[in-house]
């Protein structure tokens, strides 16, 4: 037996990841018995170490999987279950050490949830310290979930001073227009998953360079905070979160030689939001779909997306000195959303809308409501499906208006 990668492996929580999108496949922990705890438990699995290999074996002894490679992040070489040879994976060690055990004395994620939302009852305290402590959940096993220093996460994005983002580059584009930058801002499609990277970074547009004026860079920020991030808001626990999205964005155009006229922040929901408060916090042109400005038709019945006092409940006040300050023009700002959106629309018009380009639509919505949106969640949730077309358009407005030569041309000349 390999001493030396026994005792690497022994007591260490392992992530089983499909590359390369990481997407979470198992939580393994290896025990000195041989045995192995976690998620795949049931199938009484045991590991064993032979010639720098690790083996896993089932019940009868037969071997399954077989990982060899560097001991940090051991490539799986063979999988033997039919059907299933070509599926890759990672496995990452992860110290204990690194780790707390949330324990919540729920059988189930959706009761281990429930039990946190409950202002005031252990669960509810223990995870707001968690927090508090720049930690977030990344994996839930028998109710009882893995909290993790946010910086460690390994959720398969780039890092810049604690912001987990994704970059697409203008490769092999004509460079024929101007390169611009669109700064994307993903929204948040539901809460509370035990993988932090669908909680972060759930909606990345992947594609959308295809239906977009060519020569764009294409950033993609996740909201790389508490449980189901902050709004792209500085918290007790990230400071200068605010400051790093900013660093990030002026670092990517540079590094690419974009102007900042050249610039655009989008996104809907929770990234229209983000979209809107770091365009003007910047100064750059920007296009926000429904944007949440206010939180709370979320704390009608209880905190569902677990963000506590970290950040306000209402996001006007900031958004509107924001406004009162900012170089750019009304049509820079544009902000598209509906009256029939009673979950956001009553909160939008009390920006300070002569500062801004409000487009407002009429459509017809269903009146299905979530349980924890009790006055028009899936009205608002429809109203930015549905309208993923008009978003493009203005977005594409913007990227093509960057070589619109429209207004320069002499009288003369017609």
């Amino acid at each position: 037996m390999n001493e030396e990668l026994y005792n690497f492996l022994l007591g260490k929580i392992f992530y089983f990841c499909q590359l390369p999108s990481y997407t979470k496949w198992g939580i393994w922990s290896f025990e000195p018995d041989g045995k192995i705890k976690g998620m795949h438990s049931d199938f009484e699995q045991t590991w064993k170490i032979e010639n720098g290999r690790l083996l896993i074996l089932d019940s009868q002894g037969h071997i399954t999987c077989i990982f060899e490679g560097q001991i940090e992040k051991m490539q799986k070489s063979h999988l033997l279950h039919p059907g299933m040879e070509h599926f890759q994976v990672a496995l990452i060690a992860t110290d204990l050490i690194g780790y707390d055990y949330f324990d919540s004395l729920c059988p189930i994620e959706n009761d281990l949830v429930a039990a946190c939302m409950e202002t005031g009852s252990v669960a509810n305290e223990k995870l707001r310290q968690l927090l508090l402590e720049d930690k977030t959940i990344d994996g839930y096993y028998a109710g009882r979930a893995y909290a993790v220093k946010r910086k460690d996460l390994e959720i398969g994005l780039k890092q810049y001073k604690g912001v987990f983002y994704d970059l697409e580059l203008s490769q092999n584009q004509p460079d024929f227009f101007t390169k611009k930058l669109l700064v994307w801002f993903p929204g948040l499609l539901s809460y509370n998953h035990g993988n932090a990277r669908e909680n972060f970074f759930p909606n990345p547009f992947e594609g959308i360079t295809g239906y977009i004026a060519k020569n764009t860079v294409v950033l993609r920020i996740a909201d790389s905070n508490l449980i189901n991030g902050s709004y792209y808001l500085n918290t007790p626990n990230f400071r200068d979160y605010e400051q790093n999205i900013q660093e990030l964005i002026a670092k990517t155009a540079e590094e690419e030689g974009i102007l900042r006229e050249n610039i655009l922040c989008a996104g809907s929901s929770r990234g229209g939001m983000g979209a809107l408060y770091h365009g003007l916090l910047g100064n750059y042109a920007l296009v926000s779909m429904d944007p949440v400005v206010d939180r709370s038709p979320w704390l009608q019945s209880a905190d569902v997306q677990l963000m506590f006092d970290c950040i306000p409940v209402s996001f006007v006040d900031k958004l509107n000195q924001l406004l009162e300050k900012t170089n750019l023009s009304a049509e820079k700002i544009q902000v598209i959303t509906s009256p029939q959106v009673p979950i956001t629309y009553p909160f939008i018009i009390q920006l300070k809308i002569w500062k801004l380009a409000l487009k407002t639509y009429r459509m017809k919505l269903t009146d299905e409501q979530f349980d924890y949106q009790p006055y028009g969640g899936k009205m608002h949730g429809d109203f930015v499906n549905r309208n993923i077309p008009l978003l493009l358009m203005k977005i594409n407005e913007f990227l093509y208006g960057c070589d619109s030569i429209e207004n320069t041309i002499d009288e003369k000349t017609l």
